[in-house]
């Protein structure tokens, strides 16, 4: 029984045996097919992973080319915008700079008026005409005149600024418009039409003898140039300026007006804020006569002088005034 038994076992034991060597060499062979098999896939999910990261950095050197571009033109229009914005700032400061200049000069005190004053003469005086001191008309010889052709003028004016940089041109040179007056006086004479009336009457006196003022009234307007010195003085000149001048007594051919050409000099001291004084010297050309000269005879008197009215001249003296 035990004999058996033994063999049974080891019988069962050799059954075993041979039916699980089928079995291992199967799973081993299994096993190993499955090893292979997942050796190939990770080989190949190794490939396609490396392919994917190139593309990758492919595609990040890409957006880092793009980034570069991007910032150097952001760079670059900054830099335009930095340099379009100094220059908008620098025009800005120059019309600023402008501005203030302009306000500046508004507000200067520009534009002037004066009084004037000193000695005037006449080219030629105006003794013997009709009217004046004509000793052939009279027949007798004038007394107690001082009509020599020298005298004395007063008068004013009004300097109205044009341009402080002879309109942009140079900051040396300003222009003012000048509108100015005067009297002029040259002494007494003797109205020798009134004489005359008197002796041709029969009653020598009878009128008397009268004396008159020989003056004369000028009115012109001219550009006066002035010179930027940058100091207290401040010298000009008249390059040319219209004239009317008006005389009294008539001339010869009872006519009182006749137009010149003032030409003038002078300057000016800054002498206390607003006030200002100043010497000018000027010369009145006319041209001409208000009359032809001739001699006549009255009822066979002697022959009368009709001298022509000669109104050149000159003036030479001072003045102040005020800006405003």
């Amino acid at each position: 029984m035990k004999t058996i038994t033994k063999t049974t076992l080891i019988s069962l034991a050799v059954a075993s045996a041979l039916a699980v060597a089928p079995s291992a060499a199967f799973a081993h062979k299994n096993a190993k097919k499955h090893t292979n098999r997942s050796v190939a896939t990770s080989s190949s999910s190794s490939v396609v992973s490396t392919s994917s990261s190139e593309a990758r950095l492919r595609a990040l050197e890409a957006e880092v080319q793009a980034l570069r571009g991007e910032l150097g033109r952001t760079h670059s229009e900054a830099k335009t915008a930095v340099a379009t914005s100094q220059q908008t700032a620098t025009a800005e400061q120059a019309v600023e700079a402008k501005l203030i200049e302009h306000e500046k000069q508004s507000k200067e005190n520009n534009n002037t008026v004066f009084f004037r004053g000193g000695y005037a003469g006449m080219t030629h005086n105006r003794n013997d005409e009709l009217l004046v001191s004509n000793s052939v008309l009279t027949g007798a010889p004038i007394q107690n005149e001082s009509n020599g052709g020298a005298g004395w003028y007063v008068g004013a004016g009004f300097d109205h600024r044009l341009t402080n940089d002879l309109w942009g041109f140079t900051d040396l040179v300003a222009v003012d418009a000048e509108l100015m007056f005067q009297y002029m006086n040259f002494g007494t004479a003797t109205n020798t039409l009134v004489a005359a009336a008197s002796t041709a009457v029969g009653k020598v006196g009878a009128l008397g003898t009268i004396q008159n003022q020989v003056t004369q009234f000028t009115l012109s307007a001219s550009p006066k140039v002035k010179f930027n010195t940058g100091t207290i003085f401040t010298p000009w000149v008249i390059p040319f300026g219209l004239s009317v001048n008006v005389i009294s007594p008539p001339s010869s051919g009872v006519t009182v007006l006749n137009p010149g050409l003032m030409l003038g000099v002078g300057g000016e001291f800054a002498i206390w804020k607003a006030l200002i004084a100043g010497v000018d010297f000027r010369y009145n050309f006319t041209g001409g006569d208000l009359s032809y000269h001739n001699q006549v005879g009255l009822n066979g008197l002697p022959l009368v002088q009709l001298k022509g009215v000669s109104t050149d001249g000159l003036t030479a003296g001072g003045y102040f005034g005020f800006k405003f």
